[in-house]
């Protein structure tokens, strides 16, 4: 490489840094996507078709012996639905990236609610094949709630490093406080599946005193007023993950807490990607595959790469409401694929 002389000294020209854009993370996911909602829209209605859950009613003989007869198409659902795993983290960790980077965060609010409303429609036919249902909403509203998630953990970051008189009135950041350490025990409280009221308790109580514990240690190390901003920060985050619950937003309250977790290591992209692959598991244990994100997220070179914003935003509902016309095709499409 040649070098530029300046004050008699030689001075390298910086290195492109190495690595894959983001243009390409994002266009691996939407492959990992396609792939994931090829199985779970088409062969996921073949596979009911078949008679899967008959044979499940019927016993471990009953359904050892359907799969002998399905193996094909069962093995290939089962392999596609895991490398589907890649694509919600990935999808996660560039809406950390873009929030971030984005010049206007209402425009990028608006933007993920009106494309919300757009593929609804398609995502309840590519799911249920039917246009009107109210149990599953598509990933979009869940990306809009964490979206309004960071612009609060922002705000209140800000008013923490605000000068005096700026500030929150210490009345409401006491009160943010106090909420902060008692949410997290209502969630699990209500949306874990205990089986007696005893045993919500206690683990709500449980889950109360480690926030308490943990707050506690980080506000010992950062500072009272650092606890203070990370209270207010559950204070929103813990009522928007009740609200994805209650809408039945894809991944619900376990995606806005991945992402949430993403945003809190942002600084160290490997780091933040392994956060909400950790948590996606604790929701379930078939997300381990999206581990492997991990690879991509760490050959990442920060760069935008191609332009294709809108890109993802049409590609989501095009390809569910294609892959609905396909399952109609073949005759699958009053099928629910729930």
């Amino acid at each position: 490489m040649e070098s530029a002389q300046l004050s008699g000294k030689a001075v390298s020209e910086p290195r492109e840094k190495r690595g894959i854009s983001g243009s390409t993370i994002k266009i691996i996911a939407i492959i990992a996507m396609l792939i994931d909602h090829v199985a779970a829209v088409v062969l996921g209605r073949q596979i009911m078709a078949n008679g899967l859950l008959d044979a499940a009613a019927g016993g471990e003989a009953r359904l050892m012996s359907w799969i002998t007869d399905n193996g094909t198409l069962y093995f290939s659902y089962q392999v596609m639905r895991m490398i589907g795993r890649l694509g919600f983290p990935i999808f996660c960790f560039l809406l950390v990236e873009g929030f971030q980077r984005t010049r206007n965060v209402k425009k990028y609010a608006l933007r993920l609610g009106l494309f919300a409303l757009i593929s609804e429609i398609p995502f309840n036919l590519a799911i249920t094949g039917k246009v009107w249902h109210v149990g599953y909403q598509n990933v979009y509203w869940t990306l809009l709630l964490v979206l309004l998630a960071l612009c609060a953990y922002d705000f209140f970051s800000k008013c923490e490093q605000a000068e005096a008189g700026k500030d929150l009135p210490e009345g409401l950041r006491m009160l943010l406080t106090a909420t902060g350490i008692l949410l997290p025990g209502i969630y699990p409280a209500v949306f874990v599946p205990f089986d007696s009221l005893k045993s919500r308790l206690i683990w709500g109580g449980s889950f109360c005193a480690v926030t308490a514990l943990i707050l506690l240690l980080y506000g010992k190390r950062k500072g009272f007023r650092s606890m203070q901003t990370a209270c207010a920060d559950i204070t929103v985050l813990i009522p928007l993950m009740f609200l994805a619950e209650f809408l039945y937003t894809d991944y619900s309250g376990m995606g806005v807490l991945t992402i949430t977790g993403m945003y809190l290591f942002r600084r160290r992209r490997v780091l933040s990607m392994l956060a909400g692959c950790i948590v996606l598991t604790l929701m379930s244990i078939g997300e381990i595959p999206a581990f492997l994100a991990l690879i991509f997220i760490a050959l990442y070179n920060g760069k935008r790469g191609l332009k294709m914003k809108y890109f993802f935003y049409i590609f989501y509902p095009a390809h569910l409401f294609l892959l609905y016309l396909l399952a109609v095709a073949m005759g699958l499409g009053n099928i629910s694929a729930l």
